[in-house]
C-alpha cells in the first residue's frame, strides 16, 4: 500500500504551497519596502531620500527595489498611496459627529505615523517639487471627496441649507488643521478640534457657504 500511495513528484502537491508561500513573502517584501520608505520620508524628506537607505532599513536588495520600482518617484507613490488609502466613510448621523470622526482620524494620521509625518515633512520643505507637488495633489482630491460627503449628506439631512457649496465647506473643515500642524508645528488638542468644528457647523447652519461662486483649492 505504501509503494502505491506514493506521487510521481509531478503530481505531489507541493507547488501550490509553495506558491503560496512565494505570494506571501512577496507581499511581505513589498510591505517592509514601503513602510521604510515611510520611515526615510519622514526622516529626511523626499529628495534626500535614498535607495540604498531603503534597502538596508528594509532589509531587502536594492535590485529587488530597482526591479519593481525603478524611479525614485515611482516608489515614493506607491508608499504614499498604500499608506494613505482614502478616509472612510464617516456617516454617524449628525455633521458635528462626523467631523469629530473625521478630523481626529486626520489628525492622528498626520501626526503619529510615519507616511503622516513624511507626507507633513514634503509639505513644509518640498512642496514645489513637480514630482511631489503631483503626489499631493492626488492624495488632496482622494481626500476632499471623502470630506465633501460629509457636508453633502448633512444638506440631505436638512442640518444645513440647500445649496451649500460642500467642496467649500470640505476645505473649511480641515485647513485650519493641517495648517496648525503642518505649518506651524503646533499641536492640535481636542479643545482646538472642537472649536473648529463649533465655527464650521455653526457658519454651514447659518447659510454662509451657500455657493457665491468661490473657487476651491484642489
Amino acid at each position: 500500500m505504501k509503494a502505491n500511495s506514493a506521487r510521481p513528484p509531478s503530481l505531489r502537491p507541493t507547488r501550490r504551497t509553495e506558491n503560496v508561500r512565494v505570494q506571501g513573502r512577496s507581499a511581505r517584501v513589498v510591505e517592509a519596502i514601503l513602510q521604510a520608505v515611510a520611515e526615510e520620508l519622514g526622516r529626511v524628506g523626499y529628495a534626500d531620500l535614498r535607495i540604498e537607505d531603503v534597502a538596508q532599513l528594509s532589509g531587502v536588495n536594492k535590485t529587488t527595489i530597482y526591479r519593481r520600482w525603478p524611479q525614485k518617484s515611482e516608489l515614493v507613490i506607491a508608499a504614499v498611496e498604500r499608506l494613505t488609502p482614502t478616509p472612510e466613510v464617516y456617516d454617524t448621523g449628525s455633521l458635528r459627529s462626523d467631523l469629530q470622526a473625521l478630523l481626529s482620524d486626520l489628525r492622528d494620521r498626520i501626526t503619529e505615523t510615519p507616511v503622516g509625518r513624511g507626507v507633513v515633512r514634503m509639505v513644509q520643505a518640498e512642496r514645489a517639487h513637480p514630482e511631489v507637488s503631483g503626489m499631493l495633489r492626488r492624495i488632496r482630491v482622494r481626500h476632499t471627496e471623502t470630506r465633501r460627503a460629509i457636508f453633502e449628506r448633512a444638506m440631505g439631512r436638512g442640518e444645513i441649507p440647500q445649496g451649500s457649496d460642500c467642496a467649500l465647506l470640505a476645505e473649511l473643515s480641515v485647513v485650519p488643521l493641517i495648517s496648525r500642524v503642518v505649518h506651524f508645528g503646533q499641536e492640535a488638542n481636542d479643545d482646538f478640534l472642537r472649536v473648529m468644528i463649533d465655527m464650521v457647523v455653526a457658519g454651514a447652519r447659518s447659510g454662509a457657504a451657500v455657493s457665491r461662486g468661490v473657487p476651491h483649492v484642489l
